[in-house]
Order: C-alpha cells, then structure tokens, then sequence
C-alpha cells in the first residue's frame, strides 16, 4: 500500500449493538476501495473481519478486527469490535487506538444502549462521534424515527448528511446534503455509482438538512462565525474547514447512511471521512507520565518526536505466536530497533513490523506517528503496554476495564488438572484482560469472573482447543459469616487418658456480640492462676482457629469479644494442645447460646434499562430479595439503583439481558454484610448438616 504521512491517515472504529450491521459494513468499505474483489457474508463464514473459527461458528463478532484500506491519498484503518456486552472489554480497548468512533445504528432496529455506551465511552476518550444508519434495503426501515431518537438521546446536534431514498427492498439511491445531489449505485454490489440530479422534494430536503449543517460549521470557529453572521453564508472551503473542526471537537455529531449487504453509500462515507474525518494530528494533545513519577509530560503527534506507542490488543495466532496490536502516538516503529517497555521496565527488540486486513498481514518497514500495525514475538509485552525511547520514557494511562458483572466456579472434568485450568486461563488473559481469575482459599473454589455467558464459553473453548483442558461450571460458594446476637457463658473441658500422660484442660469463656466490622477481641481475665500464663495463649488459638471453620454453617465468625475467665489445669497432664482444644470446645458451646446469625455479603447494583423493562426488572429484583435505592430517568433509560444479596445475583446478568432483549446493563459492587433472614438461614444450616452427614 505504500507509505503515508500523518495527515493522510485515518483511525476509526464500528461500534453499535450486536447485529447492527458493523462488520458487514467493514466489508461493504473494503468491497468498495477495491481490497477485496466479492462481498463477503456473515452467514456463509468468509468476511475479512470475522475470521476466527469460534466467530465464524457462532456468526457474531467476538474480538475487534484490524482492516485496511486505501481511498485516495488516505489510509484507513478500520477497527470492527464486537457488539455483544460480553466482550465490552475489546470495545474499551479499541478506544485506545482510533481517532474517531462510527456508531453503526440498524435502520430497522434503531438506536439501543449498546451505542449510548460506546457514545459514553467515546467521550471520555475525547473522541470525534459519527453514525452510520445501515441495513436500509430491510423491510419496515425508519429513517426519519431513527434520527428522532438519536436526538433525543444525544441532543440536537446530531445531524444527517445524507439520507436514503425509497428505502426498502431494493433500495440502492442516497440523496446528500453536502453536494445537493442524488447517488445511485450498481445492483451487483461492486459500489459503483452514478450522480444525478434530486427531485424538487429531495432537493428542498437536502438544501434544509445543508443550512443546518453550514450553521453548526459556522458556529465551530469564531472567525468562521464572523463570516457566517455578515455573509448569511460559507464558501466550500469555509464550510469544509468549519465542519473539520466542528466534528473534531465534538460539536456535532453527523449521519450518514446506506446498507453495507449492498454497498450502497460506501463512496459518499470514504469521501466524508477523508474530507472531514479528524486525522491523528486533529486529536487533543495526549498525556503521559514519566515512570515512578507524578510528572506530566505532553506528546505531541509528530514523527520528528521520540517514539511513544501503546499495545492495545494482543492476540496469539497458531504458526505465528503471539502478536501485539499497537498504536504509534509519536515517532515512528522500524524493522530491528531497539524499544523500551516503560510498563514492564524492560527492552523489546523490534522484528517484523505489519499491516493488517483481518488475518491477513502485509509487511511494512516502518509504522510512523499516528498508524496502526502489529508486531509479532515481543518477549514481555502485552495490552496495556506503553513503548517508547529508552532515552525519553513516558507512561500512558493503562486501559481501564469494566468490573466483572458475571462470575462462575470452575472444577475440571478429569482429576488433577487444576493447575493447568490456572496455567491456560493465565496465559489467555494476556490477550483478555477483562477476566478475573482467582483462587479463593476461604471457599476452596477457583473463581472465574467475566462479562457473560458468551464471554465464559469463548474463554473455555480456548482452554480446550489450545492447553487440552476440560472444565464444567459450577455455582460458586457464596462468602457468608457467621457471628452472635446475645451473651452466654460456657465451659470447655478436654480430658483424656489412655496409659502414660494423659491430656487435660479446662476453660471457661464468656462470648458478647461486638458492634459490626469490630472484629474479634480476646479478653484474658484469669485471676489467681486458674490457668497458667503460658496455656493462655493456646486458648486464645484454639478460638482462632475454630472461628475461622465456623460453627453452624462452616463460614467464619466475626465480631465477637471472647472473655477467658476462669479455667482448670493438672501439673502433669495439662499442656498447650489440651487447651488449645478446650478453647475450641468452650468456643462452641458458648456460640449456639449465643443466637448464631448468618451475615451475606450485600452488593450495589445499578441497573440501567429502556423504560419499557421497568416493571419486569423492578419485580425480578424483589425477587431477588433487593431493596430499591432509588431510580433516575437518563434519555430514554432508567437507572435504578438496589441493593441486593450476592446470593441472588447468580447469573444475574444473563437474567437481564434475557428480559430485556439485550439491551439492560448491570454493574455490581460490594457493599457491606447483612443479617441473613430466618428462614434463608434455616435452610443454609440445613445444607451444612446434611453435607457433614454425608462425610
């Protein structure tokens, strides 16, 4: 393809919903610059995007996909991530890499939370915002409803460019506000187009949606505002230069539309984003740090500047190891150069250096400031590496990815295979880091916790096909505790004699509830030499330890204050064991006096829905034993917010997106620990009696 300067590149990603049309878009695009000779389909498993085989099998997009394309004298890269919540985490980290974010909005299906997310997301990265409303050659379309709605979710300044003509089946014809003129494309999905002149109607249409644009131009600049205000007008080249600017600082947010199945509209989007598309020296100066330091230092997007690059995405391909997705915010990448990874604190010896179009690569000398390419091989380099000169390091921010809104337990099929589920699932998250994998000695269960279902079995496909590992799901253990709301005294006694020393200790304890997050508190009040100094400590032990089993339903106790008061001790028998288990017993007998309660661990939801789901959410959370926190309108969503037990959040995710079409989201926190209700209680200590039977 040739080498590029800064200006001449292009960094977008597609970004919508699941199904919305994104990836054959990225195909319609490549169809139409001539990179690919056919259109390829979702459904027949060979578009350039979706090229793995998990993606190919299940027709979605599971990772975002580098392509490429040329369009004139500009390159562009293409980022297609996928629109499914499971893999948000590859959306988040696209972020890192592009220039401007391309909502793609299904022109039967409309606007839904996967864009006000990515909407979101995009702003906090002071990212340039675009739709793109495709699939207008499906039945029941609705244009013009569209754009209402995405007015009402981001405001007034989302203006259409362009707009279809007699959408529907059939539909191949465009009319553009920008040139006042009509686009007709060939039928044999080449993307081969004809101009011609609009109807009167279309016309008066498109010189209406054109002012509007012209004065959003005008009000991006102030001189260009002075013009507009004295003239009443623009010339093209102010008119061009004031809807650069406008759409680079986010004063507006432009449509345009077509149908990627067709390849209608394809010439009239790579023109816009040429024309008016920010290249990386439009984006807002970036800041890093300098390593173990505070220190703020400005990069600027200059190739004539030290390098700094970021690895956004890493994925491992079979033959060719794994290979690093990176963005060169400044300087330029070259064959065989030495580099520093300022995040790890070590050198990389740059190899081979690539281009990518889905899985195929195009080797390249150099990546300069401002593109985006691969390289293959690094020794300790992963996502959220930063690159730089060793001479001139800097730090940039690390991807912050979503919590967790799903987790599992996980327990092999064959015996013995823990450690390598460990060594597998530790490996891949290098590529994923929006998984947490943890082992949690308390409930002696490997936890896996994720974006989703689809998230889980793209993670545990990997484990098989790569390290021959099999694993089922299971339930995971929920962390309760167990403390006291009385008082009661009561009397340990270890005696044991079987010839020769025999073993004996006796103690007497007094248990008091103490105030929630206290904690444990150990009182020695002997008086007299009751119990010797030296077997005081034993007992103290002994508690410990049987606090942390637990008593009445194996979960740890907290929050009690243990008087040690009064005890017996035999000169011969008596010893730190005996009283270590005196302590122990004592413990007991005085906890089942005491009004043993179980405590679960309370989470902070928030729940964010269309307004039709309301009823059914609101009713699946009571269930849930939730209290409701309070609700807010945000657009066409509410968010609600709850407080609901961990023990009923199991698979809630999957839940809500069930209920609500895939269009709920939920973030879960930790909150506190409350008292278990009776009868939740009864049925837990139930459980842990029969599974101690069964031992």
């Amino acid at each position: 393809m040739g080498q590029f300067t800064t200006d001449q590149i292009r960094n977008f990603g597609l970004f919508g919903h699941g199904h919305s049309g994104k990836t054959m878009l990225a195909e319609a695009m490549l169809r139409a610059l001539g990179v690919t000779n056919r259109l390829g389909r979702i459904e027949e498993g060979n578009t350039v995007s979706d090229h793995n085989k998990l993606e190919i099998e299940r027709q979605m997009s599971i990772t975002t996909s580098l392509v490429r394309g040329v369009y004139k004298d500009c390159a562009f890269n293409i980022l297609d991530a996928p629109g499914f919540p499971d893999f948000i985490g590859e959306v988040v980290s696209t972020m890192r890499a592009i220039d401007m974010a391309l909502l793609v909005v299904d022109g039967s299906q409309g606007h839904d939370i996967g864009h006000s997310q990515a909407f979101e997301m995009a702003a906090e990265q002071e990212l340039p915002r675009m739709f793109f409303i495709s699939k207008l050659d499906r039945e029941n379309t609705k244009f013009d409803a569209i754009i209402g709605e995405l007015e009402d979710e981001f405001g007034a300044n989302v203006l259409p460019v362009n707009f279809p003509i007699s959408p529907g089946p059939g539909f191949n014809s465009i009319g553009c506000a920008l040139t006042l003129k009509g686009y007709k494309y060939a039928e044999d999905s080449t993307g081969h187009v004809t101009e011609f002149e609009l109807s009167a109607d279309d016309k008066a249409k498109a010189e209406e949606l054109r002012a509007k644009l012209m004065e959003a131009a005008a009000e991006s600049d102030d001189e260009l505002l002075e013009i507009y205000f004295d003239k009443g007008e623009l010339n093209q080249e102010q008119f061009e230069k004031g809807m650069a600017i406008g759409i680079a600082k986010s004063k507006f947010f432009p449509v345009l539309c077509g149908a990627g199945s067709t390849v209608v509209g394809m010439s009239r989007l790579h023109d816009f984003l040429k024309t008016y598309g920010p290249s990386p020296l439009n984006r807002p100066l970036l800041k890093g740090r300098k390593p173990n330091s505070e220190t703020e230092i400005d990069i600027r997007t200059d190739v004539s500047e030290p390098t700094v690059a970021f690895v956004f995405k890493t994925v491992v391909e079979q033959h060719v190891g794994e290979m690093s997705f990176v963005r060169v915010f400044a300087g330029s990448i070259n064959q065989g150069t030495d580099l520093f990874n300022a995040s790890k604190n070590n050198g990389e010896k740059i190899g081979q250096l690539f281009h990518m179009c889905g899985k195929e690569r195009e080797s390249t000398d150099k990546l300069i400031a401002g593109d985006i390419g691969t390289m293959v091989k690094l020794k300790d380099t992963h996502t959220g590496d930063t690159l730089c000169d060793k001479n001139n390091q800097v730090l940039l921010p690390a991807i912050a990815f979503p919590l967790p809104v799903l987790d599992t337990a996980l327990v092999p099929v064959n015996k013995g295979d823990e450690d390598k589920i460990a060594t597998g699932l530790n490996a891949l998250h290098a590529e994923d880091p929006s998984f947490e994998l943890i082992q949690d000695a308390e409930l002696s269960q490997l936890l896996l916790k994720g974006q989703g279902d689809l998230h889980f079995n793209n993670l545990l496909t990997k484990l098989k096909d790569r390290y021959h590992v099999e694993v089922n799901m299971i339930e995971p253990k929920v962390p309760f505790r167990e403390t006291i709301r009385g008082t009661a005294e009561a009397e340990g006694k270890h005696k044991k004699q079987s010839g020769g020393r025999g073993q004996f200790g006796v103690v007497y304890v007094k248990l008091e509830k103490q105030p929630r997050g206290q904690g444990y508190e150990f009182v020695d009040a002997i008086v007299g030499g009751a119990i010797p100094g030296r077997f005081v400590p034993a007992v103290d032990k002994g508690i410990i330890e049987t606090m942390k089993r637990g008593v009445v339903a194996g979960y740890p106790v907290v929050d009690v204050k243990v008087t040690l008061f009064d005890g017996k001790f035999h000169d011969v028998d008596s010893s730190e064991l005996a009283f270590k288990i005196a302590g122990r017993l004592g413990f007991k007998a005085a906890f089942v006096k005491c009004k043993p309660l179980l405590l679960e661990p309370i989470y902070e939801l928030t729940v964010k829905v269309p307004e039709e789901y309301m009823g059914d959410v609101m009713g699946d959370l009571s269930s849930r034993r939730g209290k409701i926190q309070g609700m807010e309108g945000e657009g066409r969503y509410q968010v609600i917010k709850a407080q609901v037990p961990q023990k009923e959040l199991y698979r809630y995710a999957t839940s809500l997106r069930s209920m609500t079409q895939g269009r709920g989201t939920a973030r879960q926190v930790f909150s506190h620990y409350e008292d278990v209700p009776a009868e939740v209680q009864a049925k837990i200590v139930a459980e842990f009696i029969e599974e101690k039977e069964e031992e």
